[in-house]
């Protein structure tokens, strides 16, 4: 009797299991389809997906415009743009927390030198970052016989710039301008964030070139109207919202000869307007920018001079950055007046070297802020910048150690 029971008992299991097994078959035929599905889109995403990215943000654009230039004996050098430009683009990159896309505006013969240098740069950079080179072409802008006129106009190729929001229009809707003579401190990031906060009517936020108001008549065209005072501004960096830009009706200067004239979009023939207006008094594109928004005040916004860092505002008392020196530092550096080079900056020589000879090897404290202090105690101590250093020190202590933070999150060796 045990031995009948336990046979019953073994048929009666292989039936539930068979009619289980028919049961998921039909299952199976019904919803077949959307299983394989779910199992392919579940396979693609855990296992083939590419290595961690970074934060989920829209992608920053970067712009660069860099050209040879005659040395000291009148031959074109390449080397010492290449390595400016290079470093301005390492700090951005370094320190981004989101995809970056670098438009590197240069001549035929530097394309490939960018391109080879920017490839080097190991995975855990270039997963995030973009970049693009461009050759230049003033003759699509203006008139042929004015391009070497330009290309030449105060420094080499400078004045590219302000044809980039036309060239960029399709590809993005804003974009950061920054000089070759710039190394970021901050993540990129912050300074992106101010296009969110230009109000409906502002098309650009510069920095002003002092750290004070500026006295003067409102009604000298080199001077812009602000409600905080007259100002000027440094166009080292520029958050340019291009859509606002090139949709603005721009007023033009007014005189006897022109006060009826009608407003022009920004381009070619606005930028050759003022031009062909104050050429003999704007020896460079900066102070026809500063010119064009003084007609213009009202569509600038004023960027915090903490973006735009530079030597006058550590070795004149009469000329501080208080947005530097009580709301967090620098956020961008930028070596004018050549203060990157020669002895009459060091700590400003310092902090570019540091990023210059920098070859993102993996131990950031050690390489970038450890050698800047130790630059800094044996070449500035005393000086008038390095006295106020820690306005560039702890930034970049602490932008330093996010970033290390940031980089072992995306488990990128």
């Amino acid at each position: 009797m045990k031995r009948e029971g336990f046979k019953l008992l073994r048929l009666t299991r292989i039936k539930v299991l068979f009619i289980w097994i028919l049961i998921v078959l039909g299952l199976y035929g019904i919803f077949g389809n959307w299983i394989n599905k779910e199992i392919q889109r579940l396979f693609s995403k855990e296992l083939l997906k590419p290595p961690k990215t970074p934060e989920t943000q829209e992608t920053i654009h970067l712009i660069a415009v860099s050209c040879g230039r005659p040395d000291h004996n009148g031959v074109r050098d390449l080397s010492k743009p290449m390595d400016q430009t290079i470093t301005m683009l390492k700090s951005a990159a370094m320190f981004a927390r989101s995809a970056l896309h670098m438009h590197i505006f240069t001549e035929e013969d530097m394309m490939t030198l960018f391109s080879n240098e920017i490839a080097s740069w190991p995975d855990r950079i270039l997963l995030k970052v973009k970049y693009t080179v461009y050759a230049l072409d003033y003759d699509k802008y203006i008139k042929k016989s004015l391009a070497e006129e330009w290309k030449k106009w105060y420094k080499p190729c400078g004045s590219y710039r302000l044809f980039t929001p036309l060239i960029l229009k399709e590809t993005t809707s804003a974009a950061i301008y920054a000089d070759s003579d710039v190394v970021f401190i901050k993540p990129i990031n912050e300074l992106w964030a101010y296009l969110k906060e230009m109000k409906s009517h502002e098309v650009v936020a510069i920095s002003p070139t002092a750290g004070h108001p500026l006295g003067g008549s409102k009604d000298n065209e080199y001077f812009i109207s602000h409600p905080t005072g007259l100002f000027q501004i440094n166009s080292g960096i520029m958050v340019m919202n291009f859509t606002r830009m090139l949709n603005t009706k721009w007023f033009l200067y007014r005189d006897i000869k022109d006060d009826h004239a009608e407003p022009l979009n920004y381009g070619s023939e606005l930028l050759m307007k003022y031009y062909n207006r104050f050429k003999d008094v704007a020896e460079h594109d900066q102070k026809l920018l500063n010119i064009m928004f003084h007609y213009n005040p009202a569509i600038i916004k004023q960027l915090p001079c903490s973006w735009n860092f530079k030597n006058n505002f550590c070795r004149d008392e009469s000329n501080i950055c208080h947005d530097a020196e009580l709301k967090g530092g620098a956020g961008a550096v930028h070596g004018i007046e050549s203060s990157f080079f020669g002895t009459g900056n060091p700590t400003f020589r310092a902090l570019y070297e540091t990023f210059l000879r920098y070859n993102f090897e993996s131990d950031w404290n050690e390489k970038i802020l450890e050698t800047f202090l130790r630059q800094l105690k044996a070449t500035a101590t005393g000086t008038f910048c390095e006295t106020k250093a820690s306005i560039i020190i702890e930034p970049l202590r602490k932008t330093l150690k996010d970033a290390e933070a940031f980089y072992e999150g995306l488990n990128i060796n």
